[in-house]
């Protein structure tokens, strides 16, 4: 089925219109485009799918290389001798999809622009896709996180239920900033370059490559202003049991209600401008 056909769909629908839901038609049209996400972004390459675990695993020896051996960074808390491995890769499990969307969904609108002056489809699907496409990676991530937690004698434990939810929160919340970040970045073009400045910086404010506890407490509360690492540590307490600061849950809980929320209706409230440029 070509884009074209998939942007009439409506239109050449047997159903009738009253039956087909405006969800529907999200779904229908989200499949295909994931569809053709992953069709295309291994296109040509003779590893293929298999570069969904390369490309993180290379990442996680990199960091656990330079930090866990060469400068000897421990993590208080936990007993296992990989210790650090597995906090790295806690905090790898939610960066690495969350960035990947980011860079790839802030520019969807302005790289389909053509593409949308031409066919009448919803445009949040496009960052919606970009969003989607990092599901496989994150996913990845928390089966090989759970798996050497096993096999180092650090889980399960009953905390681990939790995980599902904070799934679904970064994926809630990813979805929203990416939202707002394409349509800002159609509206004015300079937002690209300072979501790529912003998005080094924002690695380095984030407890990933370094505990919380290496932090003097009295910043501990900052980091509650930091979405990724309200995530980060919500994800590190619940699999590894290392502690947090008070108020981590609730502040998460905020974040992906105002970066859901607040991002879809950013979105749907530019549509109107988006129209006019197209």
């Amino acid at each position: 089925m070509t884009p074209q056909a998939m942007g009439n769909l409506q239109a050449t629908s047997p159903l009738p219109h009253t039956l087909m839901s405006r969800s529907r038609q999200l779904w229908v049209l989200w499949r295909y485009w994931i569809a053709r996400e992953y069709k295309t972004r291994y296109a040509g390459s003779v590893l293929g799918l298999a570069w969904a675990f390369i490309q993180p695993l290379a990442t996680l020896a990199i960091f656990y290389v330079l930090f866990g051996l060469v400068l000897a960074v421990r993590v208080p808390g936990i007993a296992s001798a990989n210790g650090y491995l597995l906090f790295l890769l806690a905090g790898l499990a939610v960066w690495l999809p969350f960035v990947d969307a980011i860079g790839r969904g802030v520019g969807s609108l302005v790289a389909y622009e053509d593409f949308l002056r031409k066919q009448p489809i919803p445009a949040e699907i496009l960052p919606a896709v970009s969003v989607g496409g990092t599901l496989l990676t994150m996913l990845i991530g928390y089966v090989i996180l759970l798996s050497l937690c096993v096999l180092q004698g650090v889980g399960p434990r009953l905390s681990w239920m939790w995980v599902p939810l904070l799934i679904a929160a970064q994926v809630i919340m990813t979805l929203g900033f990416v939202l707002l970040l394409s349509m800002a970045h159609f509206l004015w073009r300079d937002v690209g370059s300072m979501v790529a400045f912003g998005l080094q910086l924002w690695f380095y404010l984030t407890p990933i490559l370094y505990p919380l506890a290496q932090v003097p407490e009295r910043f501990h509360v900052w980091y509650l202003l930091n979405p990724a690492a309200c995530l980060a540590l919500a994800v590190q307490s619940a699999v590894l049991g290392i502690a947090t600061p008070a108020g981590t849950i609730w502040a998460l809980l905020a974040w992906t209600l105002l970066l859901g929320v607040g991002g879809w209706w950013f979105f749907r409230s530019m549509k109107s401008a988006l129209g006019e440029a197209l």
